[in-house]
């Protein structure tokens, strides 16, 4: 699953962006791919601010205000989750696929926003066939839970160890005193 999320977060970006980054390809294809990137671009991520995209449409289900709050959340964080995605594949350049650990938050992100919707509508379609409200009540707990996750994981974004974590992990292994274990020096 956290493949997945991770490729499906990835692959429109990268087909967009791919080939203007792409060292093999000649220098005026890579403008040609820039340019449209661009435009692509200039479009793509003031939506990602403003709450003015696709609304919610959940055609005729009527959503306790409890449920219908996360499934906002969700939405919100989904285009928050891109727009730090986006941020990332501009500070980091190509170098973005090594950086494993931040991309796994990401994914963790991803992960949490689809279980929040997938509970929420489930909880809503178990109300209408067993109106005892236990499902409306633990699906707002987990989802609650979740949002916590969520915004952990957002702030670990930008407050973290992970530098630190490899430079700690260079240096045991010996790459930085040009040690590599074996005693001779090579890497």
């Amino acid at each position: 699953m956290r493949l997945f999320i991770a490729r499906e977060a990835l692959d429109p970006h990268l087909k967009v962006s791919g080939a203007a980054l792409n060292s093999q390809l000649p220098m005026s294809e890579r403008l040609r791919a820039a340019l449209k990137a661009a435009l692509f671009y200039a479009r793509w991520y003031p939506k990602q601010w403003m709450p003015l995209g696709p609304r919610l449409q959940l055609g005729t289900v009527r959503m306790p205000g409890q449920l219908a709050g996360h499934l906002r959340y969700a939405s919100r964080s989904s285009r928050r989750l891109a727009r730090s995605l986006f941020h990332a594949m501009l500070r980091h350049g190509p170098k973005l696929e090594k950086q494993q650990v931040l991309l796994g938050r990401f994914v963790e992100i991803g992960t949490e926003i689809f279980a929040i919707s997938a509970t929420c509508l489930r909880a809503e379609q178990l109300r209408r066939t067993e109106p005892d409200g236990q499902s409306v009540q633990l699906a707002d707990f987990f989802c609650r839970a979740s949002r916590l996750r969520i915004e952990e994981k957002f702030r670990a974004l930008h407050h973290n160890v992970d530098s630190a974590g490899y430079r700690l992990a260079q240096q045991l292994l010996g790459f930085k005193s040009g040690r590599n274990g074996n005693g001779n020096g090579k890497h």
